[in-house]
């Protein structure tokens, strides 16, 4: 007789085939309908126009998420490639803002405060390099092709201004290298780019320069006796190191990853791009289907972007992640950095606030967008003015700026150009305004700017007037150099920008 216990394993086995029955069913039904349309299956086989359609839009959501993966290695090769194109300045080779940015190159989001320097280094071809920093006011970084930060140098780094030389190592160096006299940092790619930036102090331009062009960068095995760099000055000339659209962004891709060693975090993104056509030791040849697959992936990816920067911080709000998006609360200011030096937490790869950052922005480092007072920097910028309403070139804004902005050393503030996240190209050449410029000041020590299209500068404040273009958005960054507490405390706020009626 079957008992009672045996009995209910039956029926338990019974209604399970028959739950399992209903699943599959469901799950092989003849026609799934998606946002790509009807997939069609016959006796559970998909039909071959259901099999291209899935296998392109695999391929194309996979596109897509690499573009966006990939943006600030392909950013960081283009500034490699522009330098050379447009300035003619070679691995080594310095380029140098000796008499400031300006708009006629088109870098993002640079400005025309510090004396700029910089380089890229390949260690694969040079093996390990040297970069020497002289002492005095400098501030500076060596940056890996994913932007991560390696090593600041000169007042931030471990040098303090004093001066020392860096040893750079190629990725799984085994051969000898120094110790005695060096500051030794392990590289994680062959491509870095090493950037310096000059501060001007006491309105000597000219001593800033000097200064940059003491810094040495030469292969270890050159050390003794190495060749000069080479300076090549972008300052009033026409250049562009912003990413390309099309294939030309994937070709830039295909590059770098042939020139590097394949990182862990990355084999995912490798498998993803293999049936595009872009694969490790390989040259890119896209055929017909692929071409169409990346040229309509970076277009939406290079869309993404674009949102990501603007729309960004009100999402990292939303999902408790970031900094918090509000340096004044109840403003529409946000912190630019959004994103760590080493673009992870604990928990996660840090990819939407890197890609916020990087379509907007270069170089990541410790002494960049630092939480309290001391030396480095923190940025804030805006996209809305104190209405909500974006910022538009054709109209007229006005800014209020209260003493005693917190910077020890000063304060600038630039605008730029939403198309290009450059500074805006107006007819003066002229897009900035910082605490070391002549301007107007008011009786208690604040400041009144103005942004606005030509022939809307208030009477007598022509100095603190910037040109807008109609028909052209912008967005204005302010930099805080060594900023102060009153940046976090509250004790010092920016209002919002506001449109003059």
């Amino acid at each position: 007789m079957m008992n009672r216990f045996t009995g209910g394993l039956i029926v338990a086995a019974v209604f399970g085939a028959l739950s399992l029955t209903g699943v599959y069913a469901q799950t092989t039904s003849d026609s799934v309908d998606t946002r790509i349309g009807k997939l069609n299956f016959e006796h559970g086989f998909p039909t071959e126009e259901t099999t291209k359609k899935v296998f392109d839009e695999l391929d194309y959501q996979r596109a897509v998420q690499a573009y966006l993966w990939a943006y600030p290695a392909v950013s960081f090769e283009s500034i490699r490639i522009g330098s050379l194109r447009d300035l003619g300045a070679d691995l080594n080779d310095f380029v140098i803002a000796d008499n400031f940015a300006d708009p006629k190159a088109v870098w993002l989001t640079a400005n025309d405060t510090t004396i700029y320097g910089l380089t890229n280094v390949d260690l694969g071809k040079s093996g390990p390099v040297v970069v020497e920093i002289p002492p005095g006011a400098i501030v500076g970084i060596i940056d890996d092709f994913w932007q991560r930060s390696l090593t600041d140098v000169g007042l931030p780094g471990p040098d303090r201004g004093k001066g020392g030389k860096f040893l750079l190592l190629p990725p799984g160096y085994k051969g000898d290298a120094p110790q005695a006299g060096y500051f030794v940092v392990q590289a994680t790619t062959n491509n870095h780019n090493i950037m310096i930036r000059g501060i001007v102090q006491n309105d000597d331009k000219d001593a800033a320069v000097a200064n940059v062009k003491q810094v040495k960068v030469y292969p270890l095995s050159d050390s003794s006796n190495p060749k000069p760099n080479k300076f090549f000055s972008m300052s009033g000339k026409d250049s562009n190191t912003i990413p390309p659209g099309g294939l030309a962004f994937w070709e830039r891709l295909s590059g770098y990853i042939n020139n590097n060693p394949v990182q862990e975090r990355d084999l995912f993104y490798l498998a993803m791009l293999k049936p595009l056509g872009i694969e490790k030791g390989k040259e890119f040849k896209p055929d017909a289907r692929q071409k169409a697959i990346l040229e309509e992936a970076a277009r939406t990816g290079d869309a993404m972007g674009r949102v990501m920067l603007f729309e960004g911080p009100d999402r990292f709000h939303q999902v408790g992640e970031g900094l918090g998006v509000e340096p004044f609360p109840g403003t529409r200011w946000h912190w630019v950095f959004q994103v760590n030096p080493v673009q992870k937490t604990d928990t996660y790869g840090q990819i939407d606030e890197r890609l916020h950052y990087t379509y907007g922005a270069i170089y990541t480092t410790p002494a960049l967008g630092v939480m309290k007072a001391g030396p480095g920097g923190n940025y804030v910028q805006a996209f809305k003015d104190k209405d909500g309403n974006r910022l538009d070139g054709g109209k007229s804004y006005h800014l209020h700026v209260p003493a005693n902005p917190p910077a020890e050393a000063f304060w600038s503030l630039t605008l730029y150009d939403t198309a290009t996240r450059s500074m805006i190209k107006n007819p003066g050449n002229d897009s900035a305004r910082s605490g070391l410029d002549k301007l107007k000041t008011n009786a208690d020590g604040s400041i009144d700017l103005y942004f606005g299209p030509a022939g809307s500068a208030p009477a007598g404040l022509e100095a603190n007037w910037v040109e807008t273009l109609p028909g052209k958005g912008f967005y204005p960054m302010m930099r805080f150099y060594s900023p102060k507490e009153g940046l976090y405390d509250g004790t010092w706020k920016l209002p919002d920008i506001e449109l003059v009626k």
